[in-house]
């Protein structure tokens, strides 16, 4: 093998493959990407650590066919720090040693038989069973990013570790709990006639975000196989193992009946639970709302250190209402939306409230929730 790549495009596609490699070390050759020839003028750049698997094809002058895999670790470091000229890499296929050249710099690799290294798409073919979406990029990552974080962060492989991903009517809805919070964003997404429901593991999802952070795509197409999900960007492909279970019934979670229902100003909620939340005992993460008839008390006591509080004046039209939250979770939802103004709908101080943006219609009013339990507070 012998290629001649730009650097750009060298080190971009080292970028975007590399979180899937694995440093564990039960098999060496999976810290490594496998860099392969495609066709003439195309190489591709493949990760996998038995779990997610990722492609990448970039742009190449391809003299001399083969396959290698490197270092991911140390291509990044070398291919960082060379200059800004065209990069030739000659493999010897008797030793596996590869030449990297650029410019007066020369550096000899050893890599390690590409045959050692693991199938990652060998089920890419198409079946007929599989379930294929598109979805504008945008909505992807914004839903992931109101969702993933409320996933439960201890239980890998559990239903309560991924995402739920609910479509039908060219609606997704894309759902997380972790038994103490539940969020939910609606997108529009092209089903193609289709409706289902699985679970993608958070840890995907943030990689998802993290590839389309990356690359330039407007849309991204992803099939559902067997027990797989696939992403396929023009250049990327991504897929990963789907978790395995039920999802709880997350509708009948979601209160309909919270009768008390306040507007507060989004960016002043956060600077005032931010302020209040210095004296917070750490253990606990207790922060006390007080809804009173001319605005909203927030405060906080730890009997080790103090306490501190805060006031914001809004309407409130109802019954003295004091209730209290992990601040986090608040914390969580309020900066994951971009509102002017958050909606809380609440209850009582034993059941759970509704933190939404304020749409300016009702048709968009349920499109992202983020519903908190309260803390039980003496």
């Amino acid at each position: 093998m012998e290629i001649v790549l730009n650097k750009e495009d060298f080190l971009n596609g080292i970028k975007v493959v590399k979180n899937i490699t694995s440093s564990k070390g039960v098999q060496p050759v999976l810290s490594n990407i496998l860099i392969e020839t495609i066709t003439s003028d195309r190489v591709m750049f493949i990760a996998t650590d038995l779990n997610l698997g990722i492609s990448f094809k970039l742009k190449a002058e391809v003299i001399q066919t083969g396959k290698i895999t490197l270092s991911a670790k140390t291509l990044e470091e070398i291919v960082n720090k060379l200059p800004d000229k065209p990069i030739v890499l000659k493999l010897d296929e008797e030793t596996n040693v590869v030449t990297i050249s650029c410019g007066k710099s020369k550096f000899e690799l050893i890599g390690i038989n590409a045959n050692e290294y693991p199938k990652v798409f060998d089920d890419a073919q198409s079946a007929e069973e599989d379930k294929e979406f598109e979805i504008k990029t945008g909505l992807l990552n914004k839903g992931i990013k109101q969702t993933a974080f409320s996933t439960a962060q201890n239980e890998t492989g559990s239903v309560l570790s991924g995402v739920c991903f609910n479509i039908d009517s060219n609606i997704l809805e894309m759902v997380a709990t972790d038994g103490n919070r539940l969020t939910r964003a609606r997108k529009e997404i092209n089903s193609k006639g289709e409706s289902v429901i699985f679970i993608t593991p958070s840890r995907t999802l943030v990689e998802v975000s993290r590839i389309i952070s990356m690359l330039k795509d407007d849309t991204v197409k992803f099939v559902l196989k067997k027990n797989k999900i696939v992403f396929e960007f023009e250049n990327v492909t991504f897929q990963s193992r789907l978790i395995d279970g039920t999802y709880p019934k997350y509708q009948q979670l979601i209160p309909t009946t919270n009768e008390k229902t306040v507007a507060i100003d989004r960016e002043e909620l956060i600077k005032a639970i931010e302020l209040v939340s210095v004296m917070v005992n750490e253990r606990t993460n207790i922060v006390k709302f007080n809804f009173e008839n001319n605005g909203l008390e927030i405060s906080t006591d730890t009997p080790e250190s103090g306490s501190g509080k805060d006031f914001l004046d809004m309407e409130y039209s109802y019954e003295n209402l004091l209730i209290a939250f992990n601040y986090k979770y608040v914390l969580d939802s309020l900066k994951n939306m971009d509102s002017k103004n958050v909606k809380v709908e609440m209850s009582t101080n034993l059941s759970a409230s509704i933190f939404k943006p304020e749409a300016e219609n009702e048709e968009e009013d349920n499109n992202y929730i983020c519903l908190i339990m309260p803390v039980q507070v003496r």
